[in-house]
C-alpha cells in the first residue's frame, strides 16, 4: 500500500513551492477599487445542514457592505441533505459559478457496505451497521492515505483551470477559501501562486489537529503529505481564520503566526419575530448530528435514574432529537428506558430548526468528547444563545464554550461523566433567562465587518 500512495500522490498540483518562487504570478491581478471577492466552498444551498451557514450569512452580508462575492462551488456535491428553502437566503447580486466535481464516494460506500446510503460526516456508525470488515479498513485506508487531504482532492487541478481563466478575465481584490474539505485550500493555494491576489484561508475546523484524525489509519508517508500541505497553506496565505480560541492558540504552535479569531454567529433576522411558544411538557432538544464521541451517555444514564424515580417529571418529558444520529444514542437510549420519550428527525430545514427551538423547556448541547475539546465551538451554541431559552452543556469547564456560556445567563456547563442533578436543572428552567449581556459580538453581521477589515 505504501507503493502505490507513493504513486499516487505525485500530484503536481499540490507540490509545494521554494520561498523565492512563492511571489512570482503567472500575471497580476488589478485590485485599484475592485470589490470582487471569490469566495470557494463546498457547501451551498441547496446543500444543507452546518457546514452551508457560514458563508451562505457572510456572503450575504459583505454584499450589505458593499462587496461583489463570487461563489464557486461544485456542481454536484455530495451533500447528506438537501434544503431548498436556503437558496432564498442568497444576496441578490451574488454570483455563482459551478464546475462538477468527481468524488470518490461511490467507491467508497460499495467498499464499506454503505452502497446507496448517504454519507454524513463525523464518524456517525449507523444502526444495524456491521463492524469493520477488511473491506471497509481498505476504504478507510485509502481516504486517509490517497486521497490526500480529502475525497476533494480530484476537483483541485480542474479547478484551478477554470478559476485561473476566470481571474485573468475577471480578477477580484480578494480569495476566500473555506475548508474543510480543505482541498479547497490547495485550489485557492494556486490561484495565489498564479495571480498574486490576497488569500484568506478560513479553517471552519482543523486539519491535522481535528478530533477524528488520529483515528486514520495514516502510514508514514500519508501523515508527512498532510503535514506539508498544511504547512503550506500555513505559510502562504495571507490571513488564516479560525473560530475558536483554542483552535487559534494550536494552530499559533503549528504555524509559527498567530490566526485571526472571527467565531460562528447567528443571523439575527431569524430571531426578528421569534416568540416562545408554551410547551406543556418538558421537552429537552437537540438539533444537529450526534456522533459517538459526542453522545452524552450521562445525561441519559441520570435522565433515565431521575425519570424512573419521579413518575410525575416521566408523564411530561418529551426528548427531541433533530439530525444524525450515531447507533449508540439509541442504544444508550433504550437502556435507560428513554426511547418511549424521544422524538427522532433525521433532518428539518432550518427555518424549521429555528421554530422548533420557539418550543422547549431545554436545550442540550454536548461538545465531543476528544483530545481537542477545549477548542470546540459548534455553529448551534450562539443560535441557542439568541434563542434565549435554558441551555445544558456537556463538555470541558475551562474549553471555549464553557467562556461564552458563563458570560450569559441560564446556562450550564458539566463535565462529560459528571451526572446532571435534574432537580437542579428542572426548576431552573420555570423561567426563560434574560440574557442581558449582549449578543451583538455574536451577530453574522457584526462578524462580516471583521471580513470585510482583512479583505481591505
Amino acid at each position: 500500500m505504501e507503493v502505490v500512495a507513493k504513486l499516487l500522490l505525485r500530484v503536481p498540483v499540490v507540490k509545494t513551492l521554494p520561498d523565492w518562487a512563492l511571489h512570482l504570478p503567472l500575471f497580476k491581478t488589478n485590485s485599484v477599487a475592485n470589490k470582487k471577492i471569490l469566495i470557494i466552498t463546498y457547501y451551498w444551498p441547496p446543500s444543507g445542514g452546518t457546514g452551508v451557514q457560514r458563508w451562505l450569512h457572510f456572503s450575504r452580508y459583505l454584499e450589505e457592505l458593499g462587496w461583489e462575492p463570487i461563489i464557486y462551488t461544485p456542481a454536484n456535491p455530495e451533500a447528506p441533505v438537501q434544503d431548498e428553502a436556503l437558496l432564498k437566503l442568497i444576496g441578490p447580486k451574488t454570483k455563482i459559478r459551478k464546475q462538477p466535481i468527481w468524488e470518490p464516494t461511490q467507491l467508497y460506500k460499495n467498499l464499506s457496505g454503505q452502497k446507496g446510503k448517504q454519507l454524513h460526516t463525523g464518524f456517525l456508525t449507523q444502526e444495524g451497521q456491521k463492524t469493520s470488515s477488511w473491506l471497509q479498513r481498505l476504504a478507510m485506508w485509502l481516504r486517509a492515505n490517497i486521497f490526500i487531504p480529502d475525497a476533494k482532492m480530484a476537483w483541485i487541478r480542474p479547478s484551478v483551470r477554470f478559476l485561473t481563466k476566470e481571474l485573468q478575465k475577471q480578477p477580484v481584490a480578494a480569495i476566500i477559501s473555506t475548508g474543510p474539505p480543505h482541498s479547497l485550500h490547495l485550489i485557492a493555494r494556486q490561484l495565489k501562486r498564479r495571480t498574486g491576489t490576497k488569500w484568506l484561508a478560513d479553517f471552519r475546523d482543523p486539519w491535522t489537529q481535528i478530533d477524528w484524525f488520529e483515528q486514520l489509519p495514516l502510514s508514514r508517508l500519508g501523515l508527512r503529505q498532510h503535514q506539508k500541505l498544511e504547512a503550506s497553506i500555513f505559510k502562504e496565505a495571507d490571513e488564516l481564520i479560525v473560530v475558536s480560541r483554542d483552535m487559534q492558540t494550536q494552530m499559533h504552535k503549528l504555524a509559527g503566526r498567530l490566526p485571526k479569531l472571527i467565531s460562528n454567529g447567528f443571523a439575527p433576522e431569524d430571531f426578528s419575530c421569534f416568540e416562545h411558544k408554551p410547551d406543556p411538557n418538558f421537552t429537552i432538544l437537540h438539533t444537529g448530528s450526534i456522533n459517538k464521541d459526542r453522545n452524552p451517555s450521562a445525561v441519559w444514564q441520570s435522565l433515565g435514574a431521575y425519570t424512573k424515580a419521579h413518575p410525575d417529571f416521566a408523564a411530561k418529558l418529551r426528548i427531541r432529537l433533530i439530525g444524525a444520529l450515531d447507533a449508540s444514542v439509541k442504544q444508550d437510549l433504550q437502556a435507560e428506558g428513554l426511547l418511549p420519550y424521544t422524538d427522532f428527525q433525521d433532518f428539518i430545514p432550518h427555518e424549521h430548526v429555528i421554530e422548533a427551538l420557539s418550543c422547549c423547556s431545554l436545550l442540550l448541547l454536548p461538545l465531543n468528547n476528544v483530545k481537542s475539546q477545549k477548542g470546540i465551538v459548534t455553529g448551534k451554541l450562539f443560535e441557542y444563545l439568541a434563542s434565549q431559552q435554558p441551555i445544558l452543556a456537556i463538555g470541558p469547564a475551562d474549553g471555549d464554550a464553557a467562556a461564552i456560556l458563563a458570560t450569559q445567563a441560564g446556562t450550564q456547563i458539566i463535565d462529560f461523566d459528571t451526572p446532571v442533578p435534574w432537580a437542579q436543572i428542572i426548576a431552573s428552567c420555570k423561567d426563560k433567562p434574560q440574557r442581558t449581556a449582549s449578543l451583538l459580538p455574536y451577530s453574522r453581521k457584526e462578524l462580516a465587518n471583521q471580513f470585510a477589515a482583512l479583505i481591505q
